[in-house]
């Protein structure tokens, strides 16, 4: 859902809305806290319109089916938009299960947006984003 574009931005790029993701393997709330800040810290600089952060708690990194992400995926389906992560490796700290969840997100249509700058050698398409990679099924 695009919202136009924002004033004194430097550049005329719509608004588009993001959802925060957020997946931990215990439940510290004071972490998770920090977490969400940081999401919506990020995406108030930038210039994101974040409407909901959705947060799985005690999740392994090797689960790709999670509560919250589902939620996420279905409220993407519904209303459209990106994702928000602190980085790549909250979706998992396994290449294969991040990878299924990428693809999950790229399915829908979203991209996904790092608030953490991408690592040495790594492709960025905008500030803090990191688009998830199209492939062609013949």
């Amino acid at each position: 859902m695009d919202t136009g574009p924002i004033p004194n931005h430097p550049t005329s790029e719509p608004v588009r809305t993001v959802y925060g993701y957020i997946s931990v393997e215990h439940t510290d709330e004071a972490v998770i806290e920090r977490l969400r800040t940081r999401l919506t810290e990020h995406a108030r600089a930038v210039g994101m319109s974040l409407t909901e952060i959705f947060i799985d708690r005690c999740v392994p990194p090797g689960r790709v089916v999670r509560p919250g992400l589902n939620v996420l995926l279905d409220t993407i389906l519904r209303s459209g938009g990106d994702v928000l992560v602190i980085e790549v490796d909250h979706l998992s700290s396994l290449p294969a299960v991040r990878r299924a969840i990428e693809v999950e997100i790229e399915v829908l249509g979203a991209r996904l947006h790092t608030a953490t700058a991408p690592k040495a050698g790594e492709h960025q398409v905008g500030p803090q984003t990191r688009p998830v990679a199209r492939r062609t099924i013949a």
